[in-house]
């Protein structure tokens, strides 16, 4: 594992912050094996991401299969739907 100095971890977050979905995993996914030798609970110490995400990521990466993201699954269901029964 390369020591990383506070500066590069606050730089490498923000880049991280500034992406979403698959890019942002395929990022931290790509940190994680030049800087900490592919292990995602390093990265969560080191960086505070998810493990899970940069599993996920890993995965991609392996594979070449990107998984889709479910937006529209999230968040409060409309009263209608709520209140049919």
């Amino acid at each position: 594992m390369e020591t990383l100095s506070k500066q590069n971890i606050t730089t490498i977050k923000d880049a991280a912050k500034k992406l979403t979905g698959s890019k942002r995993r395929e990022f931290e996914s790509q940190v994680t094996i030049d800087y900490l030798d592919s292990k995602p609970r390093l990265a969560e110490t080191v960086f505070g991401w998810s493990r899970h995400t940069v599993e996920l990521g890993l995965h991609e990466l392996r594979t070449g299969i990107v998984c889709l993201e479910n937006f529209s699954a999230r968040g409060n269901n409309n009263s209608e739907k709520k209140n049919q029964s």
